[in-house]
């Protein structure tokens, strides 16, 4: 047997893992079968105790695989609202222009295909947080978000951390998530089969016009 550093043991090691966060995402964990996931990843049935020894613990791969997946596709602006939130005092001003800095990169993450999948599985931990709730939070997801809400804080002039503030940084969040966790009724209002640059543009313009709304509260 291949040691499970072995190339080929890696690359069914992530196999697995891809048919996993595919499966567990549109039927769930109790829908969703080891055989399943051994067929969808092309590998025998054995791969997955011998890489993961249970079915929970690929459950957890799964989480921990999208958490890094969004965290690389966050990090160049959340580095930056980070260093900007620990190195200096913002001003309203300040805080305005990093918050609409910082949507672009969101909504582009969020249209993309790759996102649809990842989407699946973290709507379904919404639902009913398991162990892997905590694994996406604790990555640059809940990093980012905490960012965003202490941002909004400072733009629009509440104390940080209140209850106010954090309704507030979630809501303005909520504008994007809307077109990924209500997709489907995104695109039939919309009219259209799939987001496109157009409509990528126009969200983002229009939540970047919210966001100038903040400096006149």
């Amino acid at each position: 047997m291949a040691k499970r550093s072995d190339p080929r043991s890696v690359e069914t090691r992530e196999r697995l893992v891809e048919a996993a966060i595919e499966l567990f995402g549109v039927v769930g964990f109790d829908g969703t079968s080891t055989r399943a996931i051994a067929g969808m990843a092309g590998v025998s049935l054995a791969a997955i105790p011998y890489h993961f020894a249970t079915k929970e613990n690929l459950y957890l791969a799964a989480a921990s695989s999208i958490a890094e997946q969004v965290s690389q596709r966050l990090e160049p602006a959340l580095s930056r609202l980070e260093d900007e939130l620990l190195n200096r005092a913002l001003s309203r001003k300040q805080a305005i222009e990093l918050l609409e800095t910082a949507f672009g990169p969101f909504v582009m993450m969020l249209a993309s295909s790759d996102s649809e999948k990842w989407a699946r599985f973290m709507l379904r931990e919404q639902a009913t947080p398991t162990e892997a709730f905590e694994i996406l939070y604790a990555s640059n997801v809940g990093r980012f978000f905490r960012a965003i809400i202490h941002l909004t804080a400072i733009a629009s002039g509440d104390v940080p951390g209140s209850r106010a503030s954090r309704v507030r940084g979630l809501t303005l969040l909520g504008q994007a998530l809307a077109f990924r966790a209500a997709r489907a009724l995104s695109l039939r209002t919309l009219e259209r089969e799939d987001l496109g640059p157009e409509e990528i543009v126009s969200i983002t313009s229009l939540i970047r016009e919210n966001i100038r709304l903040l400096q006149h509260l």
